[in-house]
C-alpha cells in the first residue's frame, strides 16, 4: 500500500471493531515478499537508494478486566448479538492462542490412580 505524502496510515484493531459493533473494520496486516519485492529492492540497490524502510508500531489495549462491547450509538441489539460483552484480557488471549503466540491452558488431569502407602 502507498501511503500518500504527508499522511499518516492508522490501522484499525480488533478491540476497536468490537467496541464500534464492526463499523470501524479491524484491519489486516501481513508483509510478503514476492518477485515483485525483489524486483524492487533490485531497483533500488542500483539506484544506490537504501533497502530499508522506516515503520512505527504502537498497540493500545483496553485493560485486562474491562469489557468489550458495543458502545453508544453501536450498541443495537444486531451488533450486541454479533460482538457478545467478554473481557478485553479473555479477547486477547484468544486471539494470542488462534495465531499460536501463547498455549492455551492445559486442563486439570485428574488420576484414578491412588498412591500406595
Amino acid at each position: 500500500m502507498r501511503v500518500p505524502d504527508g499522511c499518516l496510515l492508522v490501522q484499525a484493531g480488533k478491540e476497536l471493531e468490537w467496541l464500534t459493533g464492526g463499523v470501524i473494520q479491524a484491519g489486516y496486516h501481513e508483509v510478503i515478499v514476492d518477485e515483485g519485492t525483489l524486483a524492487a529492492m533490485d531497483r533500488q540497490r542500483a539506484a544506490g537508494r537504501p533497502l530499508w524502510r522506516i515503520s512505527s508500531t504502537t498497540f493500545f489495549h483496553i485493560n485486562s478486566d474491562q469489557t468489550l462491547e458495543p458502545l453508544g450509538p453501536y450498541a443495537t441489539p444486531e451488533t450486541r448479538a454479533a460482538y457478545p460483552p467478554t473481557l478485553a484480557g479473555d479477547y486477547v488471549r484468544a486471539e494470542l492462542e488462534t495465531i499460536q503466540l501463547v498455549k492455551p491452558p492445559q486442563q486439570a488431569i485428574t488420576s484414578t490412580t491412588t498412591a500406595a502407602a
